[in-house]
């Protein structure tokens, strides 16, 4: 086998001195080589590429500058388009985190009977999991110190069932928690990390819960004409949740489903079912199966429409920046059709001496156009390097700022993320590509047309 390679070899060897003799015009023994065929590149990328060599000129640094402003331009869409779609996906992941994918109601009263219920929907091999819930507004009163106000604030109370909630949620799972368990049972209560914040609770602490059966209480002992106390229910604040969200962490406290049931006089009936799938996004089939098989006067609404107005501001939001920050990239092609206007200035004696040799108008309008061409496809290679490189290092970045400048870029605490995120969407890539190519190739399209036009008499006339 050995023997058999050797020959190969050598020939590979003497035809790589030969192509490195060529230049020369002689090889090693001294007789002219021949000549090895050469690829030949199309008349007018070749002279394009010529022209668009470094030659230490006004025009190569505005050529620099354009293939820089391509860059950024294509660098930039990137990176905001990314860290939007991963602000789209964590978002989507907190809200069924607090929410699941299907709500089953009954219209215009509490939904009774509803074990039966769960059991219907448990039956569909989409569901993952069902467990009943209560959602409604309280007013919590602290109970301070001697000498001290106490504050007063509207939250909403979630009764939730301790076996089966973690079946739809992760509300009362361990790494949810920032202080205290999550222990609902006898009057125990489960409050947001911004609630406590802003009410100074920590475990152990009370609240009064005054609920709507209590303002019911007055309004009939007021129609019966006797006089009423408002005497609230005393709750102890066991644990604090971190929902990764604001407005759960500021608006909600969970209690268990038959204290919920007590403060709402509900008896043993619920305002719902949660419902959890295996897919999210097979929640509106899911949907219409589950309306065939439940009882008339069930509502089943998907966690889409409960999220509709958040998610479609954060889809028109996302839209507007791809279409505002496309208009970097028409300043970026700006660039480029100043730096084909000067080659043309440059190149106009150039120019009439090709016509004049017999090249077609559209011939030239290919050398510059093609310029314009190797312009945009340098920038869109750097500018893809560049932003998938800065969204790598994103939050390393950040840091690097915070550590500089002292000033925090990303908060935490204002938006509710510990990391900027990113999700890097290949559509999304495509459309970048795409567009940045066909804006840069229309930048070079009139400077190309203006020199296709030109005579060679008028290149002439100037010399």
């Amino acid at each position: 086998m050995l023997l058999c390679l050797i020959p190969c070899i050598g020939h590979f060897v003497l035809l790589v001195f030969a192509a490195q003799d060529s230049n020369s015009g002689e090889n090693r023994y001294g007789s002219n080589p021949k000549k090895l065929p050469e690829p030949k590149l199309p008349f007018e990328l070749a002279l394009a590429l010529r022209y668009l060599r470094p030659k230490r000129t006004f025009v190569s640094l505005i050529t620099l500058i354009s293939i820089i402003g391509v860059t950024l331009g294509v660098a930039v869409l990137i990176i905001v388009m990314s860290v939007m779609s991963g602000f789209d996906r964590d978002l989507r992941e907190r809200l069924l985190d607090f929410n699941a994918h299907l709500k089953v109601t009954e219209s215009g009263k509490p939904l009774a009977g509803h074990r039966a219920v769960r059991d219907i929907v448990i039956a569909n091999k989409e569901v993952s999991g069902a467990a009943p819930f209560i959602i409604g507004p309280v007013l919590v009163e602290t109970q301070p110190e001697e000498g001290e106000s106490p504050q007063i604030f509207t939250p909403w109370v979630r009764g939730v069932d301790p076996e089966l909630e973690p079946t739809v949620s992760s509300l009362l799972s361990t790494n949810k928690l920032v202080a205290g368990e999550a222990d609902v049972s006898l009057n125990g209560l489960v409050v947001g990390a911004e609630f406590a914040r802003m009410l100074n609770l920590r475990p152990g602490d009370f609240l009064a819960v005054h609920s709507a059966r209590s303002f019911n209480r007055i309004r009939q002992a007021q129609e019966d004409g006797k006089e009423a106390v408002l005497l609230p229910d005393d709750f102890e604040v066991r644990g604090v949740f971190d929902a990764g969200y604001y407005e759960y962490n500021a608006s909600f406290v969970l209690a268990s489903i038959e204290d919920a049931q007590a403060l709402y006089g509900l008896g043993d009936a619920v305002h719902g079912l949660w419902v959890k799938l295996h897919d999210a996004t097979q929640a509106e089939p899911v949907r219409q199966q589950l309306l065939k098989t439940l009882p008339q006067g069930l509502v089943v609404t998907t966690w889409e429409d409960e999220n509709t107005q958040i998610l479609e501001a954060l889809k028109v939001e996302r839209n507007v920046m791809f279409f505002l920050l496309f208009f970097v990239m028409i300043v970026a092609a700006f660039g480029i059709t100043s730096s084909q206007i000067t080659f043309v200035v440059q190149r106009t004696p150039e120019i009439g001496t090709l016509k004049a040799l017999g090249a077609t108008g559209w011939q030239i309008m290919q050398v510059f156009f093609a310029q314009s061409l190797v312009v945009a496809v340098l920038g869109l290679t750097f500018g893809f390097v560049l932003g998938l490189l800065a969204l790598g290092y994103r939050n390393e970045f950040l840091e690097f700022m915070r550590v500089a400048t002292g000033f925090e870029l990303f908060p935490a605490s204002i938006y509710g993320f510990q990391a900027l995120p990113s999700k890097i969407v290949p559509g999304d890539l495509v459309s970048i590509g795409v567009g940045s190519l066909i804006i840069c190739l229309l930048a070079g399209v009139i400077p190309a047309w203006n020199a296709s036009r030109l005579k060679p008499v008028e290149a002439f006339r100037h010399e």
